[in-house]
């Protein structure tokens, strides 16, 4: 433990500094606020944004396409399954009980063959959402840094983070229209599996 009058020096020490650091600001004009530039703020509806644009749009309908693809791709494959399985229980009362054993392991490696294909295309297509939605929000950021400098604002808020705000600060629109202009689409890049 600690001697008790080193502590309480150290705790003077530091009252003397806080009421130092006081007397100093004291000192200061009252206007050192009115000093700082006016600040001209706006804010943006990024979500509404992202979910509206034409490019969004268009890689929702992109993957939605690819989606239905593997859908299809899987529906065959568990078809095939169903029918594997039924012939396997068929056969269980003419296979001796190692026979039934083997290829009970061989239909279930085929079942975990499948599962595996489809959590990967899962990935393959989150994957490639997130890629193309990269370069949706890329425009919006640069496109939102060009509306905020002809409006002359020097903070942009989103708009989730607002709670009242006057619509002529809203820059939301203006974004979007040039969202959609510049960006009107984003290929989707799935690979191959």
């Amino acid at each position: 433990m600690l001697p008790e009058r080193p502590l309480r020096r150290r705790f003077v020490l530091g009252l003397a500094g806080i009421a130092t650091a006081i007397c100093l600001m004291a000192g200061q004009p009252r206007n050192a606020l009115a000093e700082l530039p006016a600040s001209v703020v706006a804010v943006v509806d990024v979500q509404f944004i992202l979910q509206e644009a034409v490019a969004s749009k268009s890689i929702q309908k992109q993957l939605e396409a690819q989606r239905e693809t593997y859908q299809n791709e899987i529906s065959k494959q568990e078809d095939r399954l169903r029918a594997v399985e039924q012939e396997l229980n068929r056969q269980r009362s003419v296979l001796s009980p190692d026979d039934f054993g083997q290829k009970r392991r061989e239909f279930e490696q085929q079942v975990a063959d499948v599962q595996r294909t489809v959590q990967a295309r899962k990935r393959v297509l989150d994957q490639a959402f997130n890629e193309s939605m990269t370069k949706v929000r890329d425009t919006v950021l640069q496109i939102v840094t060009e509306v905020a400098g002809e409006q002359k604002a020097t903070l942009v808020l989103a708009k989730q983070q607002v709670v009242l705000a006057e619509k002529s600060l809203d820059l939301t629109s203006a974004v979007l229209e040039r969202v959609n202009r510049k960006l009107p689409t984003v290929p989707v890049t799935v690979p191959k599996s």
